[in-house]
């Protein structure tokens, strides 16, 4: 093999470039709709790849058996790999049973987007019968079906066919060699700079959504929607993070079942995954939203779960991604029919999901403390949230809650920590700013249950809960050990 790439280095380059494109086009097909700017890019990428080879050939022939591409004497394990892209296209052609694609000169863009689209489809969509009729509305790509390792004409495989694998490894699904996967590691560090919840509740609740991700790495259907809902945007990941942390809390501490806790959690990583289908820059806009791009917004519960029932994602999934937008009272969106009841699930990913909205900085809105909001959805309760669901999300998160930013009798400032751990009710704080208002570097953390031991008096009081918000101050290394 080493003698044929040294003779024939571009040609393989070639051949590489042909199916890493288009994979990443047929990944981008399986998420967005046909039209989308992700969608255009890759097709001209990929189509560029394909024209170049093309401009010395008549056709391009491309073998697949068993989880490998073959072109002329070259090979390509599609399993021995950390790309979500390749790993997709190689069990969307195991699954529609092709063997052979041959793209000959004159093939155009249309062509190719039509072959990547039909063979996109999710496991959920039967397109079976699209991809049989190819021939008829593709005319510069031949589709073949049911190629067996034994079956690879030797002049075309050459002694790469001696030398396929006798089956498939198993995917292996972004796993780096560490026993980490890739998104593992990303969740990690989302959780390392957690600013919502901290205690021994947030901490078992961390390592809970990192065991789910680790659980998941096999499974290419979840990473590829983790990774496109990263890819899509950086605060939609996070505040998926966000939420599934504080869901996996609530929902062990009203007792639930260790698996249920696990649903619960893998269902608020994915909640706003319909969200890929809104173009960003209504996402990211400053200004009041116009009606249709408000109804852009409202349609991503409806798009979520499809996307998961087309990807055979669980039934909790997909009852919250629809239903996280249904408020406790069955009002909000999408309008349900009469006499429906939103999943015990969705009740308590909505709690989270509107507390971290409500918390973070938006461009179309300012946050507001922790300790304001935890007010205003109390106002709510029974009406927007489920009122023993949000009791159990009041004693995780405290009476006075992370992020909180207090002023004390003594003239310090200081930052809620940590909650308390014991029967006292009072909270962990570390100082901002001393008696004199001067800032304070060093790392300085209070117990403001401390009493002096003769007159058994707290030796601080709080006198003010500061209205603005603090996000320079890195409390995420209080949150997950």
């Amino acid at each position: 093999m080493q003698a044929l790439l040294e003779t024939l280095p571009h040609e393989f380059q070639q051949f590489r470039e042909i199916v890493q494109s288009f994979a990443k086009l047929v990944l981008q097909f399986r998420l967005f709709p046909a039209r989308h700017p992700a969608v255009e890019r890759a097709l001209s990428i990929a189509h560029a790849h394909l024209d170049s080879a093309l401009q010395r050939k008549k056709s391009v022939k491309l073998l697949f058996s068993n989880g490998v591409m073959y072109c002329i004497n070259f090979e390509l394990n599609m399993t021995d790999t950390d790309d979500k892209a390749m790993h997709l296209l190689r069990e969307t052609l195991a699954r529609h049973a092709i063997g052979e694609i041959e793209f000959m000169k004159g093939a155009t863009k249309e062509e190719l987007g039509s072959l990547a689209s039909i063979i996109a489809a999710a496991p959920g969509q039967d397109r079976s019968a699209a991809v049989a009729s190819l021939g008829s509305v593709i005319q510069n790509i031949r589709v073949r079906h049911g190629y067996k390792p034994e079956e690879l004409d030797a002049g075309e495989a050459g002694d790469a066919a001696e030398r396929k694998p006798d089956k498939c490894p198993p995917a292996k699904g972004g796993r780096t060699g560490n026993g980490d996967s890739k998104m593992g590691k990303i969740v990690r560090g989302m959780l390392d700079h957690l600013e919502k919840i901290q205690s021994k509740e947030g901490t078992k609740a961390g390592a809970r959504i990192l065991e789910v991700v680790e659980r998941e790495a096999g499974n290419t259907a979840t990473i590829l929607l983790l990774s496109s809902l990263r890819e899509y945007d950086d605060y939609t990941f996070s505040h998926s993070v966000n939420v599934a942390v504080i869901s996996a809390a609530v929902a062990k501490s009203l007792g639930f079942t260790d698996e249920f806790v696990d649903a619960i959690a893998h269902a608020a990583l994915l909640h706003d995954i319909g969200k890929i289908y809104v173009p960003r820059e209504i996402i990211h806009k400053g200004g009041r939203l116009t009606p249709s791009e408000w109804q852009a917004i409202k349609r991503h519960p409806v798009d979520g779960e499809r996307i998961l029932r087309e990807e055979r994602l669980d039934l909790v999934c997909r009852r919250v991604a629809y239903e996280h937008h249904m408020r406790h009272d069955m009002t909000g969106y999408p309008t349900p029919k009469e006499g429906y009841e939103a999943h015990k699930a969705s009740e308590i990913v909505r709690i989270a999901d509107t507390y971290d909205a409500l918390t973070t900085k938006r461009p179309y809105r300012r946050q507001i403390n922790p300790y304001d909001a935890l007010k205003l959805m109390v106002k709510s309760a029974g009406t927007e949230f489920h009122k023993d669901y949000l009791s159990a999300f009041l004693h995780v998160l405290g009476n006075i809650p992370i992020g909180s930013v207090l002023k004390l009798n003594t003239g310090e400032t200081v930052l809620v920590v940590d909650i308390s751990k014991t029967n006292d009710h009072l909270p962990r704080v570390r100082v901002l700013k001393d008696a004199s208002g001067n800032e304070v570097t060093e790392e300085i953390i209070i117990d403001l249950n401390e009493r002096e031991p003769i007159t058994k008096k707290l030796k601080r009081q709080i006198t003010l809960i500061v209205e603005q918000s603090v996000r320079d101050v890195e409390i995420g290394q209080y949150i997950v050990s």
